[in-house]
């Protein structure tokens, strides 16, 4: 059982995030159909609307192709590729709802994480001193120079870290910090003979938070161009805080903007980010000098952006860089476009020169992610418009929608005037294209049914292993666990569906329920047993009646058994009532359970052929079995 306040939180945030417009917001065909919602379902294709959104129960389903439904949180876990927890974050930061903390962290590992961020705190704050210093005055020329102001400076927290080899080291281990933490953080090294030195040595300094402002690294920019002495660039080395591939830059200040516009821009430098916050367009972040990543991705998907713009240079390097942007972001179901600067422009130059004004003027002509593509290949033949179709088609690749992919490869070949199967081909031959192929035909088929345990929990004819009515000493041999019949699973779930239309009858039915074997449908009767009996499960038939699934769903939590509960909902919705499909499921039961009994006691007679004390335990038996047939002829 979740824990209550944490229950409350989901129940508070579903309340407040009504299920249609959550809905809405992802399928905007959802229109009003008497006292239901519909539009033609978002996961699968179809012509005719079979998805409907039930405000009274706060639900949706697809009565299509897809037969499955939820809540809001379901919502968006399907259509988001979110897991449990970020769906409920992604509703909890809209609804302003403050969650609970589900877990208690390991008090060794919390601390030693808390000597971390502490060291890189001290580190972040001895570098922007060290920016107002003598030496530092290139640094803060450096930043004048881009247009950035004092304010925006110290906001973001700029600094510089000077050149002598143990400045930071000396610093930070006067004031008590431990060189295991420094080295751990990525702030200092050793060398071969044991010496502790700077990891970052005469650079500019840029503090990289994490989305809640903690400093977890940094990037440091080389301040002389024609400076042999390293990379124009260096970031933080991987730690266990700071991981390049799952870090946007100013995220956390971009990230309350993104959820109210729902809109993100995405640009290449650290400049480009705080000079576009400086002229007050704050919904501007940037990735760390890497393709997109399937983390990256997923904090797009977090912040309910709908439309993400990357933003780049109009030369062959952002034309690569914007290349290496899609590459995570295509699987999101977003409006995706790119911007493109001219003239040697970068978004700083812009946003210094012409304002938020200039800067908005070029997102607002940004082009779709297609089109750009597209652009790409004018004026090219031979092997270099061969190699640039392979690129566009290796990022088609990540399109996770076959009929989009397909729309979008016919496209390509009437704009480069040639046959479609030609396309088609060079797509098969992708690397990334066979490899997968590869994978599919050695891997076990994606539909393979899990076993399903059976419980022998609960009153039956047969309990413990001893037949009942029988002798004592003949037992039942023992049997492994099966995996349920079709038509004895079929009644299970006609059970719960029962119950989820009309709950009143649990009290009546608990006893023959408790031995479900099926883990997902007892996990389901245990909630509404649960709920039933604290009083919060049975709706008022004025409120569309049955189970409040609100309350059922929250109980549930991550437990995959809330995947059942609409699909349960939905087939016993069909039948003629509730009453009547529970009295009939109920019957299949026990009619099945009595002709497993009596097969097991057809088996014992076999057991018993031989035995000296055989005809005893046969009279007995064979009195049971009539019984079974007579119970069996009343089932019918």
């Amino acid at each position: 059982m979740l824990e209550d306040d944490f229950r409350r939180a989901i129940e508070a945030i579903k309340n407040r995030a009504a299920i249609e417009d959550v809905v809405r917001e992802r399928v905007p065909t959802l229109k009003k159909a008497g006292v239901l919602w519909q539009a033609c379902c978002p996961f699968h294709d179809e012509r005719t609307p079979s998805f409907k959104v039930d405000p009274r129960r706060g639900t949706w389903h697809c009565y299509g192709a897809c037969s499955t439904g939820g809540d809001q949180i379901s919502f968006l876990e399907r259509i988001d590729n979110l897991s449990f927890m970020e769906a409920v974050e992604l509703l909890a930061a809209r609804t302003g709802v403050e969650l609970p903390r589900r877990r208690r962290e390991d008090p060794a590992r919390r601390d030693e994480e808390t000597r971390q961020r502490a060291a890189l705190e001290a580190a972040a704050a001895f570098y922007k001193r060290q920016l107002q210093s003598p030496e530092g005055r290139r640094a803060a020329d450096y930043v004048a120079g881009r247009g950035l102001s004092p304010t925006t400076a110290d906001v973001f927290g700029v600094g510089y870290a000077p050149a002598a080899g143990t400045a930071l080291v000396e610093h930070l281990r006067a004031q008590g910090h431990e060189f295991e933490a420094l080295e751990k953080t990525g702030l200092a090294r050793r060398n071969d003979s044991g010496r502790a030195y700077d990891f970052f040595r005469g650079r500019l300094m840029i503090p990289i938070r994490d989305v809640e402002g903690g400093t977890i690294g940094f990037g440091g920019r080389r301040l002389a161009d024609d400076d042999a002495s390293g990379p124009k660039y260096v970031n933080t080395p991987e730690t266990e805080l700071f991981k390049k591939g799952r870090l946007v830059y100013a995220w956390d200040r971009a990230l309350p903007n993104v959820r109210r516009g729902g809109r993100v821009a995405l640009v290449e430098g650290y400049t480009d980010v705080m000079a576009a916050h400086q002229v007050g367009v704050n919904f501007v972040a940037a990735v760390l000098g890497t393709a997109t990543t399937e983390d990256h991705a997923a904090l797009v998907r977090k912040s309910g952006a709908r439309v993400v713009q990357l933003v780049f240079d109009g030369d062959e390097a952002g034309r690569k860089a914007a290349y290496k942007g899609l590459h995570g972001l295509l699987p999101l179901d977003v409006e995706l476009q790119v911007a493109v600067l001219t003239g040697g422009d970068d978004p700083c130059d812009v946003c210094v020169r012409e304002g938020s004004a200039g800067f908005l003027a070029r997102l607002d002509t940004a082009q779709h992610w297609f089109t750009f593509l597209l652009d790409g290949l004018q004026g090219k033949r031979g092997m270099e418009l061969s190699q640039e179709v392979d690129r566009v088609l290796a990022l088609l690749v990540r399109l996770k929608k076959p009929v989009l992919r397909e729309s979008l490869v016919g496209d390509m070949a009437r704009f480069l005037d040639m046959p479609v199967a030609t396309l088609r081909e060079q797509y098969a031959a992708l690397p990334e294209v066979v490899r997968e192929r590869q994978l599919s035909r050695g891997g076990p088929p994606a539909s393979a049914p899990r076993p399903v345990s059976r419980q022998t929990s609960g009153p039956r004819p047969v309990e413990d292993g001893v037949v009942a009515g029988a002798a004592a000493d003949v037992l039942v041999p023992e049997k492994a666990p099966v995996r349920l019949e079709p038509r004895e699973l079929a009644a299970w779930e006609d059970v719960v569906g029962a119950l989820l239309l009309a709950p009143e009858f649990l009290p009546q039915v608990r006893t023959q329920i408790s031995a479900c074997p099926e883990p997902e449908l007892a996990t389901l009767v245990g909630k509404l047993c649960e709920l039933y009996e604290a009083g919060t499960v049975a709706r008022p038939a004025g409120e569309g009646g049955g189970a409040d699934l609100n309350a059922l769903l929250a109980a549930l939590g991550e437990h995959s058994a809330r995947h059942r509960v609409s699909p349960l909902l939905a087939r016993a919705s069909m039948a003629d009532g509730a009453k009547e499909l529970l009295e009939g499921a109920l019957r299949t039961l026990w009619k099945q359970q009595l002709q497993q009994e009596q097969r097991r006691i057809q088996a014992l007679f076999k057991e018993l052929d031989g035995r000296s004390d055989a005809s005893e335990h046969i009279e007995r038996l064979t009195h049971r079995l009539r019984e079974i047939h007579a119970l069996i002829r009343e089932v019918r």
